[in-house]
């Protein structure tokens, strides 16, 4: 699908079009938010950025990338102003700049609690200063992206909804996978996809070999000293995803959490299920899972040591046995929610590994390989409280 229009009256065509299905249809969100009061000011504007980005390419020029939804886009080579929707491609973003992140003016509102419990607002400080263009993940407010004038914008290759209404405004837009493409939603392959993609979008080919065959060697490691743990050592897990009004969500058969547990070589209980999957606490002493992970920051707010001292209103983690042996683990600080794909991926498994097999694992050498890994590839000294965070010493 062109991600341009050459003529004003498919622009409102297409306008007029999202405009009826957004009245149609009372939930579907993206559109009705989006689409549902095309302005005056709206259609000069997409106009105005269509003029300015021909003039731009006339003096830059343009090159071609094919996204991850199989879409070729015409880019500028010269970037330097871009919005990110629903994507959480922020953390990642920076390593491909070294511990920077250049260029973005924009980005979905709701990231920026998720940054505030990240490493990332130390690395790179000049994400909180961007300007919030999405008031949450689900919403998009078109006509503020268009006031930013970016050159690109990135977005979830899977919103098609999201997809039409940011190809209304004539500004190339490139789609990343999440949960729901086509390729497996392992995060360990979505983070070099991502990496892949941006050198791809700056053409830049090559950049970023180093930095994932860093990662793959400790990836190769680990899994190597996991292969050789004997099947009857291996606990059952479980990832809570989110507890909402006191009704879990877990990471069942296909998502992110799901793979990680298979890198790991363990047993999922919530295997039966598929995707972000709804169950109740019956359900969960039943499978009564060995090791517990709690989702990370801006998914889930759950401090381990109340879940171990049984300290969640409305909720009875008692008798589940991951908790009466205290190994319950959460994500707190890192890149980012550790448990989607983010450039901290090799980091994960290994942490994921030490705290489901400490003895196996006693003798590996996690906390420098986190501090040489932050400092070689994101130019960052990794604080002592930061460490804390990291490793559960809290």
């Amino acid at each position: 699908m062109r991600l341009r229009f050459k003529a004003t009256s498919l622009l409102l065509a297409s306008l007029l079009l999202l405009t009826a299905c957004a009245s149609n249809n009372k939930n579907n969100t993206a559109v009705s938010s989006g689409a549902e009061a095309v302005s005056e000011e709206f259609v000069t504007a997409a106009e105005e950025n269509k003029t300015e980005s021909k003039a731009d390419n006339g003096q830059s020029g343009t090159h071609i990338v094919t996204d991850h939804a199989g879409n070729r886009i015409e880019v500028p080579n010269k970037i330097e102003r871009i919005v990110i929707d629903q994507i959480p491609i922020l953390s990642t973003y920076m390593a491909y700049f070294k511990g920077s992140a250049p260029h973005i003016v924009g980005y979905s509102g709701s990231f920026k609690e998720t940054i505030s419990d990240t490493a990332l607002k130390n690395i790179a400080p000049e994400l909180l200063e961007s300007s919030d263009t999405v008031y949450a993940q689900s919403e998009l407010n078109i006509e503020e992206i268009i006031k930013l004038k970016p050159d690109v914008i990135f977005y979830n290759a899977n919103n098609k909804e999201h997809a039409q209404i940011l190809a209304s405004s004539g500004i190339p837009s490139i789609g990343f996978a999440t949960v729901g493409a086509d390729s497996p939603a392992d995060p360990i392959i979505r983070y070099k996809e991502w990496l892949l993609l941006l050198e791809d979008v700056f053409e830049e080919k090559g950049k970023m070999d180093d930095f994932i065959e860093a990662g793959n060697k400790i990836i190769k490691d680990v899994e190597t000293r996991i292969g050789n743990i004997p099947e009857d050592e291996r606990p059952s897990t479980m990832i809570l995803f989110k507890l909402i009004d006191g009704v879990p969500q877990v990471s069942g058969k296909g998502v992110f959490g799901d793979y990680w547990l298979q890198h790991l070589g363990v047993k999922n209980v919530a295997e039966e299920t598929k995707g972000f999957a709804q169950v109740s606490f019956e359900q969960i002493y039943e499978w009564n899972p060995q090791v517990l992970f709690l989702n990370g920051p801006g998914l889930l707010k759950l401090n381990r040591q109340d879940v171990i001292d049984n300290k969640i209103e409305g909720v009875d983690f008692s008798t589940i046995q991951a908790v009466k042996e205290e190994r319950v683990y959460n994500t707190t600080l890192g890149m980012w929610n550790w448990f989607t794909p983010n450039p901290d991926a090799p980091l994960v498994l290994a942490w994921l590994a030490c705290n489901t097999y400490p003895e196996q694992f006693s003798d590996y050498p996690l906390e420098t390989v986190i501090r040489d890994y932050y400092k070689n590839y994101y130019g960052y000294e990794i604080t002592e409280e930061e460490m804390k965070g990291m490793l559960q010493l809290r």
